[in-house]
Order: C-alpha cells, then structure tokens, then sequence
C-alpha cells in the first residue's frame, strides 16, 4: 500500500519546557570512546517557510536529548528569509547563504556546525520522533569511517486515494537502499556522517544542482569512509503530485548529472550510458510496474506506467538538449 501521511503527536504547550524536562531526565544518549555525542542537523531551505515548520516540529520533538543536538537552518536567500519560521522554534538557529543552490547552503551550514555528527535533512522532510537517536547510534556502531544513509518513506500530501504522481513517487522516489547498494551514496535527505568526514574530504560541491552527493560520497570512498543503508533511520518526505513538479525534478537531475560530467570527466559516471540511450522504452521498470502488488487496480498500474514514460523522456529530451552547443542549449544553474 502506499504509505500514508505519518500521524503527528500532539505537541506540548511550551516545547521548550518539554526539551529541558527530556534533557533533566536523562533519555538515551549516544556515547561514542566514552562521550556523550552532539550532533548538528543541516537543513538547507529556498521559499519554502510553510513545510519548513513542520520539519522544525518533527526535530523539535526528538527523543535525543535537546541539549545535545543543534538544528542550523540554512535559508539560500529565500523572498522574505525563514527567519520567522525559526524564531518559532527553540532547537533552531537561521544562517544564510546567498550563493544559489542546496550543496552551497549544506556547505554554509557545515561552517557553523558544532557538533561531532552531522545530520543532514531537507525542509520538506518530517523526521521520525527518534531519527536523531537512531542516526546517531547507527552511526557510531558503523566505526570511524561509516557514513550512514536512511530510508526516506514517501507519503501523498493529502488524504485519500492517490493520484498516479503520487504513486510513482512511492514507488521509485528516493530510493535509498538502491542508492547505496548500486551507487555507494545516501541522498541528503536523509544522511549522517562525522564532522571530520568532511574534513578530510571536504565540502560538498557547490557548482552542481542535482547529484552533489553523489559526489561527495566517491570523494569520501576515496578517503577510506564506506555508505551504510539503515531503514530504521527514518524521514518520511512528501510526494510530488503534479507532473509539472516531476518535469522541474527531471530537469534540475538532469542538469546535475550534466555538470557532474563537465566537471569531473564523462568516465566519473560510469553507469551512465549516454541520452540516446534513454530513449529506449524502459521494458524492466514497466514490467516491474504491471506486477506491482501494491497497485491493486489495473488502471493505476496503467497510470504510473504512463508516469515512468513521462519521466523517462523528460530525461532523455533535456539531457539530449543539455548535450547540445551552447548556441542551442541554455543551462543555467537551478535551485
């Protein structure tokens, strides 16, 4: 079944009272050679202040110890900021970054974290209530050179039966155990790693839109750190409903791998097998469809076909047209 929209717990009246009394009571913490962690959660943000505060009340409600992790919003010169949003919230503080793109932000956010793990999540992301907790612990049980990558359950945005947007996102959308098994990298949804991780690989890289984690993991496998898949470190991230919200997803991807191969050569990717060959019909990912139990009528198997093919072109067109001289092809850098 498609997962639904996870059930929010009732907030207390003063969540601020509610982190200290967690905190004097002495919940489970992570300790790592002897000492309690702390960790930072990034959370880049661009004109998105209403989904942003259901995030900050996800982290604001985790079970780990409010005084030992910190939450940096980092707003990529949003009309109007997050400013207000995060006034809202006593586990979050705003820094900002005017160079456009999420990789830059995340970097910015790395420049003030303090603690010793780094979290990363998005703002349209609702954490689980122990996400923190459980990240952290998987993480120190991975051993010094562990990057751990979580499973991000994606949700309709509203309730009822969803629509086929909805239910291909469910279906193929962040799709973080194949992410690493078949690529070796964690989407940044969903991601924690040690601080000195990135010191000893560096930041992520700013000049791509899409894929910048990717990246980053093969430097960090370069440097000695593995990716580690855990489904029990959960987000649950809202599904796209519209095609034209999967057309500027297709888009912004595209670009991204676009750069990553400018940048870095064409052999960085190497399971990338060119635009001309996605426009062959992708038979496998239509056969798994059709048999999907989850989609238990005809039709909507029939609808998210249609749904993959859609994406699939949309791909092949604009990676075809990326491919193209600059006469012909205008690419700038998206958000």
């Amino acid at each position: 079944m498609t997962p639904s929209p996870p059930r929010r717990t009732a907030q207390p009246t003063r969540v601020a009272d509610a982190r200290v009394a967690r905190a004097d009571a002495g919940p489970p913490h992570v300790t790592h050679d002897g000492e309690a962690l702390f960790v930072s959660v990034i959370v880049p943000v661009w004109n998105d202040a209403g989904l942003l505060d259901g995030c900050l009340r996800a982290l604001e409600a985790q079970t780990y110890p409010g005084h030992l992790y910190e939450v940096i919003v980092v707003d990529n010169d949003s009309a109007g900021g997050g400013g207000e949003v995060v006034a809202r919230h006593s586990c979050a503080r705003v820094v900002r970054e005017r160079r456009p793109g999420s990789y830059a932000a995340r970097n910015r956010g790395l420049g003030h974290a303090r603690g010793e793990v780094i979290a990363f999540t998005d703002a349209d992301c609702l954490p689980a209530p122990d996400w923190v907790e459980k990240g952290a612990a998987r993480l120190a049980r991975g051993g010094a050179w562990a990057v751990v990558a979580g499973r991000v359950e994606v949700f309709p945005r509203a309730q009822g039966r969803p629509n086929a947007v909805e239910q291909y996102e469910a279906l193929f959308a962040l799709a973080q155990g194949e992410f690493v098994r078949r690529y070796g990298f964690g989407a940044t949804a969903n991601l924690f790693a040690w601080k000195r991780a990135f010191e000893r690989a560096g930041p992520f890289l700013a000049e791509v839109k899409s894929g910048g984690d990717l990246e980053w993991a093969r430097r960090a496998a370069g440097c000695g750190y593995s990716v580690e898949y855990d489904a029990e470190v959960c987000v649950h991230h809202p599904a796209r409903a519209s095609l034209s919200q999967l057309y500027s997803k297709m888009v912004r991807v595209a670009g991204g791998l676009h750069d990553l191969r400018r940048i870095k050569g064409r052999a960085f990717l190497e399971f990338d097998r060119g635009p001309l060959w996605e426009l062959l019909p992708p038979l496998r990912a239509v056969f798994k469809t059709l048999r999907e139990p989850a989609l238990r009528r005809r039709r909507d198997r029939l609808k998210v076909c249609a749904v993959l093919l859609f994406v699939r072109y949309v791909q092949a067109f604009e990676r075809l047209r990326l491919s193209l001289p600059k006469a012909w092809s205008h690419h700038t850098t998206a958000r």
